[in-house]
């Protein structure tokens, strides 16, 4: 019979998490990828060059829910780090552990640094955090109770995990792999229900697959372009570094030991399965040059096991487990919660470990910028450029990247510019070119020098968001004619996939 759940305290530690969590939703702005998101859901599809549909779907379904709102947009990313937590809690008490080890497992996931990140932004990450938990809880739950009809559960999460992200496939692989190797579950693999669960994954991934078929296989070009960049040595070890600090220190530990004694603890031999979804996605990811936050949807059950074993230890280690998460965690805290200004956290030490945080800031004011050179252009009468009005002749907004096109149909609006702006950046490549009649001015935000398809580009400015991210380091915002030969010739040439 398992434990009682503790859940006064869980209720009190995840209340605490959400608070936390959705206070820090109204502090700096969009992520780029998020700003990404609202303009794929914007135009819903099957998939898109760089994902499946589901965190788009998201986007589109919270801002019709609340137009314009960071916590609205943000509350699913919240509500999955808060379900992840307890779903840590959950399987600590699966493999028999008491009030101690629910509240550890729960206070080791719910402080760490990639949880606590991946709470305040809407992102395919967060939502494959999500999706790999809870298929680690339902195999520790088909493997204590045998209830195979679980398969049909299982498939079903793993059909969802499928509509986000491609990464499930290897926490499929990883569970059945595991599956074969441990005796004492590989009786299951025989049940008539796990066709059936599997029959569930495949019909949800299906147009996905097609859509992708359809489009000449968008996502293997970005895989591609992925092993590329992060198969290079140092950032093989900065994956390895990864491993380690995503949590915090001693969660760490405690997912090393809960991992240790899930192999050799003879109790445990029915368990064996979740053991093998460590190592299986880490050396699929080392394999494929994978970045480092791809398996982090394992650790959240390794650390419940490590927390039950603590559990079982005398009590000054039970006294001390709980000081050492907080203590090694709070100091990351910055790196995934806003509790610096931007400038102080880029002044900081944690600078280049805040990169995603940076990525939340000044996307406004560059829109500002692009505003005030668009009402700056002269009308087609010749007429003086007015500071309010705006220009009489078409103009197109063209972007580097799609952060910089999300940006500009979010916030251009209110301020006067065209709702649709144009990149050639993955899913914004497809959705192009701009119309043939378009033949105005374009103005660029633009990373480097403008492409030669362009003539009688104006430099009217830098770009500057206060902090040194991407677009105040590289970004201008230039003024040209329209592209040589038409837009039907030029886009070919402006179209990239990049992650």
């Amino acid at each position: 019979m398992r434990p009682p759940l503790a859940w006064r305290s869980l209720t009190a530690g995840l209340t605490v998490l959400a608070a936390v969590l959705v206070w820090s939703s109204t502090r700096y702005g969009y992520h780029r990828d998020e700003l990404y998101f609202l303009a794929c859901g914007r135009r819903l599809a099957w998939g898109y060059p760089d994902q499946p549909p589901l965190t788009p779907a998201l986007a589109r379904l919270m801002s019709t829910l609340a137009p314009h709102s960071l916590v609205a947009l943000r509350l699913p990313a919240v509500l999955i780090a808060v379900w992840a937590t307890l779903l840590a809690a959950l399987i600590a008490r699966e493999l028999n552990g008491r009030g101690y080890a629910q509240g550890l497992a729960a206070l080791a996931v719910g402080t760490g640094v990639v949880l606590l990140l991946g709470g305040r932004v809407l992102s395919t990450a967060t939502i494959d955090l999500g999706i790999w938990v809870t298929l680690s809880w339902l195999l520790v739950v088909l493997l204590r109770t045998g209830q195979d009809r679980l398969w049909v559960a299982i498939g079903a999460v793993l059909g969802l995990g499928l509509l986000n992200k491609q990464l499930p496939v290897v926490a499929a692989l990883a569970l059945l792999v595991g599956m074969l190797l441990s005796p004492a579950a590989r009786p299951l693999l025989r049940s008539r229900w796990l066709p059936v669960g599997a029959a569930i994954a495949l019909a949800c991934w299906t147009p996905v697959l097609i859509w992708q078929a359809r489009h000449g296989w968008p996502q293997v070009t970005l895989a591609g372009q992925i092993h590329t960049e992060y198969g290079r040595a140092d950032e093989r070890v900065a994956f390895a570094v990864q491993q380690v600090v995503m949590f915090s220190l001693a969660a760490t530990a405690l997912w090393v030991t809960g991992l240790i004694q899930l192999f050799r603890d003879p109790g445990w031999a029915r368990f064996r399965p979740l053991a093998w979804t460590w190592p299986v996605p880490i050396a699929v990811f080392a394999v494929t040059a994978g970045q480092g936050y791809y398996p982090v949807g394992v650790y959240p059950a390794l650390i419940a096991a490590g927390a039950v074993v603590v559990e079982r230890r005398a009590r000054v280690l039970r006294l001390l487990v709980p000081a050492a998460v907080l203590l090694t965690a709070l100091p990351l805290t910055p790196v995934a919660l806003p509790l610096l200004s931007p400038s102080a956290l880029e002044e900081s030490g944690l600078r280049d470990a805040s990169e995603p945080q940076l990525e939340m800031v000044g996307w406004p004011g560059l829109v500002d910028q692009v505003a005030r050179v668009y009402r700056a252009l002269p009308s087609s009468s010749g007429a003086a450029p007015s500071t309010t009005a705006a220009p009489s002749t078409p103009v197109v907004l063209l972007t580097t990247n799609y952060g910089e096109a999300g940006a500009l149909e979010e916030y251009g609006p209110a301020r006067g510019l065209p709702a649709v702006a144009y990149s050639g950046h993955n899913g914004f490549g497809l959705w192009g070119p701009p119309p043939a009649a378009a033949t105005g001015p374009v103005i660029l935000v633009w990373e480097g020098p403008p492409p030669d398809v362009f003539t009688g580009c104006r430099d009217t400015g830098r770009v500057r968001t206060g902090v040194r991210n991407e677009e105040d380091q590289n970004a201008s915002v230039y003024v040209c004619n329209g592209p040589t030969g038409g837009w039907a010739a030029a886009w070919p040439r402006l179209v990239h996939l990049s992650a």
